[in-house]
């Protein structure tokens, strides 16, 4: 984790994005803008986490999609349709070297190939929060 402003709750389940000067009650902005994918564990996690070349990702409310740490809009059709509530599914293949993202509600399902020599093993689960109360709830 590389920032000091997320709140973990729910037993470790549930990361939020807060402000760390202020504590108090603040407009929800609804998961505005967030992101799923995987880093190399060799690279540290950093503000630009993105810009790595073992950056590999999908934006929300964006058709980002990062391959090499560059952004790849619109990559394999995606339309960045996760909503608030969405859940999202995201499976590491380690054996073929790719990631997939699975959205429960629309059934939409997009595939990432990893260039293991660009981002060598292990990976690393990154999710990036911008805005303040983004939230991520991790499912078993």
């Amino acid at each position: 984790m590389y920032s000091n402003t997320l709140k973990i709750e729910e037993h470790g389940l549930v990361v939020v994005l807060i402000d760390k000067r202020e504590h108090s009650e603040k407009k929800i902005l609804n998961n505005q803008w967030i992101s799923f994918g995987v880093l190399s564990q060799s690279i540290p996690m950093t503000p630009k986490s993105y810009d790595s070349p073992s950056f590999y990702d999908w934006g929300q409310c964006t058709t980002q999609t990062f391959l090499n740490g560059s952004n790849q809009k619109g990559y394999a059709g995606y339309d960045s349709d996760i909503k608030e509530n969405d859940l999202i599914e995201l499976i590491i293949n380690c054996e073929i070297s790719n990631i997939k993202l699975i959205n429960h509600r629309s059934t939409k399902r997009y595939q990432i190939p990893i260039d293991a020599s660009k981002s060598p093993f292990p990976w690393k689960l990154s999710v990036n929060l911008v805005n303040i109360n983004d939230r991520v709830r991790i499912v078993r």
